[in-house]
């Protein structure tokens, strides 16, 4: 993907398609016998439903018919939660839709679900041969295929649902449980606390999504666990404080095991095991007693009595086929609708073709297992995707094969202020594309090649908020207009006023302030400023002077990139130099644009501002390509205890609170 923001042709066509599909449905629910549930005359018999399972593990759980059925479909549309399982369906059927783009956390989850399932239908009633594929077994917890279904039949549609693997049959397998033997109480977790159901304690029990209790909305950063203490605490009332359970959620990668971490239930009161839990999470809590058998019943049917029968309670299905007021207003709302700002879209991506590939062949997995890096190598995966899957981790997978423009540039980042020779690599590349046309473009083909999917914008933010956030990348010394402060040095986390240390100096979105009642000279609130000659202004006062109403001081930093320069200042000024690199690069292609082929609508100033940046950028990696090693083991030494601290807090992970970053030495901060 090109790092421009500009959205590909397909994109647009794939977010037209969608508005238009909307405004259709809302348009239709208008009519006065749309909830009727008649078809017409021209479209009875003709339509066709199928609706299909795609498991739980990614792509491989797919069934040989469902397959058959997604190839020959006139439409495809699906909602899964997995990236691969969404690029192998796209690769089946490149026109595939995705139903996901109604979840955009601004509504209640009941009235996504109404307008996904009125998306299927809207197809069928065409005439259409339409599938319609959710994750696991689409009859299971799947209100909008349910509801879809049941209202297909009702219209007179050819209606078919397919089953899959579903959360019950890799619990099953995974823990080594036989339902048939003391039965199953399948519950959701919302479900059991909201309608107080009694647990059958001499059988198997499951209870899902506890992870998300009580949510009605998702949005796209997940859910966490606030209400799981609710659950627990009802759950010792029934089998004690320390009765044994299973917290678990099934693996969706094939290279990666499922999580299964038995406790009693006191632990999971501790708040820090809350960090453990995603909307996957489920528990699974087996059999307290032994049910006592009915004899005269045993003998009556001819069942030796020795044979522990289960007793098995019916779950009340809810009445999904019905157009209230609240499901009629969500249809017709979709007349406006259109598909939200932060959506985006899987790519399709190299680590996501080689994951369902792996998923689908059980012997390219198997030698995926004994040479994982030889076996991605002849798949041509990128060097970022190698690292990535070779670790196992799932969230680290599904950050690969979906790859989210801000995590990308947190990534590209890091190696660009750790590696001289992929950011003078970059360097090159950049002067090769400036004073092209589609130069962007051809930065962004470069550096998707390397494994980063990301965007300019992006790119800089990250640069951003890792300055704004850390003085360490302010290091230097700054020669200041007043001659009794100076020059402020800033070395690491050590600042400096005419060689008297600082006292606890206080550093926040970009700005140094400190206080004379700390024992400092002077008090101070000093800005940093984002420019090419990094320069800093603010004011400084004495201890028993009133604080100015204007700036009273201004200072430039002095690069040192020679001789008596520390290693730690150099290593800091490749970081600062990247981001210059990076600035330049994005400001020239803004005043070629700008100025266009009559040179007009900007100063050449700005272009010599721009160059002048490259030089410098190009200056200080010159000097640091040959101390390469050096660097990372000074990086290694002086910034690991700090690693991922830099990261902006929409960067961790929602369920966990764990830092999405490869670990390489952060030596930007």
């Amino acid at each position: 993907m090109a790092v421009s923001q500009t959205m590909s042709q397909m994109e647009m066509e794939t977010q037209k398609r969608w508005n238009c599909l909307s405004s259709m449905i809302g348009m239709e629910a208008k009519k006065r016998d749309f909830f009727t549930g008649n078809v017409t005359a021209s479209c009875a018999g003709k339509g066709r439903l199928v609706i299909v399972g795609s498991g739980i593990r990614c792509a491989g759980q797919f069934t040989t018919e469902a397959i058959s059925h997604i190839k020959n479909a006139d439409k495809v549309l699906y909602f899964v939660s997995d990236p691969v399982t969404e690029t192998y369906i796209r690769d089946l059927f490149p026109g595939a839709m995705d139903l996901g783009v109604f979840f955009d956390g601004s509504k209640d989850r009941y009235d996504s679900c109404v307008q996904m399932a009125e998306a299927c239908l809207f197809f069928a009633r065409q005439g259409l041969y339409t599938v319609a594929i959710f994750p696991g077994h689409p009859g299971i917890s799947s209100l909008p295929s349910l509801r879809a279904m049941q209202i297909a039949k009702k219209q007179g549609i050819c209606t078919e649902m397919l089953p899959g693997i579903s959360l019950e049959d890799s619990l099953f397998s995974d823990l080594g449980i036989d339902p048939s033997y003391n039965g199953l109480q399948n519950i959701g977790a919302t479900d059991f606390l909201l309608y107080d159901r009694r647990l059958l304690t001499d059988a198997h029990v499951v209870i899902k999504h506890v992870g998300c209790i009580g949510e009605q909305c998702v949005t796209p950063k997940g859910v966490g666990a606030s209400n799981l203490s609710i659950l627990v605490k009802q759950l010792q009332k029934v089998y004690g404080p320390d009765y044994g359970v299973v917290h678990y959620y099934p693996s969706q990668y094939p290279t990666c095991k499922p999580f299964m971490d038995r406790r009693p239930l006191s632990d999971f009161l501790k708040p820090e095991m809350y960090k453990t839990f995603t909307p996957f999470s489920h528990f699974y809590i087996p059999p307290m007693s032994t049910s006592c058998i009915n004899k005269e019943m045993a003998v009556q049917l001819g069942i030796a009595c020795d044979l522990n029968m289960a007793l098995r309670l019916g779950v009340p299905t809810s009445c999904l086929d019905v157009y209230g007021p609240r499901e009629k207003q969500a249809i017709t709302d979709m007349a406006s609708w259109r598909v939200p700002s932060g959506y985006w879209r899987t790519p399709v991506s190299g680590a996501s073709r080689y994951l369902a590939h792996i998923g689908m062949d059980v012997g390219v997995l198997q030698r995926h297992m004994l040479s994982p890096l030889s076996v991605m190598t002849m798949h041509g995966l990128s060097p970022f995707e190698t690292t990535q899957i070779v670790t196992g981790d799932p969230l680290k997978l599904f950050l690969t094969a979906k790859p989210d423009p801000t995590y990308a540039a947190h990534a590209l980042v890091t190696r660009l202020c750790v590696d001289p020779v992929f950011a003078s690599s970059c360097v090159a590349t950049g002067r090769r594309c400036q004073y092209e046309a589609d130069g962007e473009e051809m930065l962004g083909r470069w550096l998707c090649q390397q494994g980063y999917e990301t965007t300019a914008d992006a790119v800089q933010r990250v640069f951003g908020e890792i300055q704004m956030a850390h003085p360490s990348m302010w290091i230097g010394s700054y020669t200041t207009n007043i001659s009794d402060v100076g020059s402020i040095q800033i070395q690491g986390s050590k600042i400096m006023i005419n060689n008297a240390i600082v006292v606890q100096p206080v550093f926040k979105d970009g700005i140094m302030t400190w206080s004379s009642t700390c024992g400092n000279v002077y008090n101070a609130c000093i800005k940093f400023l984002h420019d090419a000659k990094c320069t800093i202004e603010g004011k400084i006062w004495g201890c028993n002077e009133q604080e100015p109403t204007v700036c009273n001081v201004t200072g430039e930093r002095q690069f040192t990139m020679g001789g008596p320069s520390s290693m730690l200042e150099r290593t800091i000024n490749f970081g600062f130099a990247t981001k210059l690199l990076w600035t330049a690069l994005m400001k020239n292609w803004a005043c070629l644009r700008s100025m266009g082929d009559n040179y007009t609508g900007m100063s050449f100033a700005d272009i010599e501002k721009a160059n002048m940046a490259l030089a410098i950028a190009e200056e200080v990696l010159l000097k640091t390509k040959t101390d390469y090693q050096t660097i990372t083991q000074l990086a290694s030494s002086q910034f690991d205890a700090m690693e991922g601290t830099w990261l902006s807090a929409d960067m961790r992970c929602p369920f966990t609170g764990s830092v999405f970053i490869p670990h390489v030495p952060t030596v930007c901060i």
